[in-house]
């Protein structure tokens, strides 16, 4: 029996060196185990930060790219208010040369010779300012009555042929673009 116990022993013994080297293996994969979650933890904590650096640059990127909007929209806002200002500033003065016009036409009609042609000439000058501003004399002798573009200031019997069309000019109309200045004063046949 007792070889059975010197038997034993040895493998006791490896048993117990075993158990050691298991026991050793075991604690330096429960630090490796601890080095990782610890690892892990911070990469965690690293993504947070990274996570909320892209919301917040996420967030100034939308505020940039609205505001970049809002400027486009501020800057055709101004380059049509300044047109339209531009329009109106010009309707405006062109009105006032119009009714000088008007006046240069009545005169014209009480003088005769030299002094004639010298209003025919003024009067030309401030014609030839108008059209440069894109003014155009509505044509609206022998034309059916539109009441959009023109007053009527009466009606005559001028026949059966002449009945809602525009038989007399008063005043000349006058249009800019699509905006009429002045509406033809005229006479319309009944």
């Amino acid at each position: 029996m007792e070889q059975t116990n010197q038997t034993a022993q040895p493998s006791e013994v490896t048993l117990t060196e075993l158990e050691q080297a298991l026991t050793a293996e075991n604690e330096k994969l429960i630090a490796q185990v601890e080095e990782l979650t610890a690892e892990k933890e911070k990469l965690s904590k690293t993504v947070a930060r990274l996570q909320s650096s892209a919301d917040k640059s996420d967030t100034y990127l939308n505020q940039l790219v609205a505001m970049k909007n809002d400027f486009e929209s501020y800057k055709r806002r101004m380059k049509f208010n300044g047109e339209q200002a531009k329009a109106e500033g010009i309707a405006s003065v062109v009105t006032k040369l119009i009714e000088i016009c008007d006046n240069f036409e009545l005169a014209s009609k009480h003088l005769d010779g030299d002094n004639l042609k010298a209003f025919q000439m003024i009067h030309q000058q401030f014609m030839q300012t108008l059209f440069s501003f894109g003014v155009q004399i509505m044509d609206v002798k022998g034309q059916e009555f539109d009441c959009m573009t023109m007053e009527a200031l009466s009606q005559m019997d001028f026949g059966e042929e002449n009945k809602g069309k525009v038989v007399e000019v008063y005043k000349n109309g006058y249009t800019l673009g699509d905006k009429v200045l002045r509406y033809a004063q005229v006479i319309v046949g009944a």
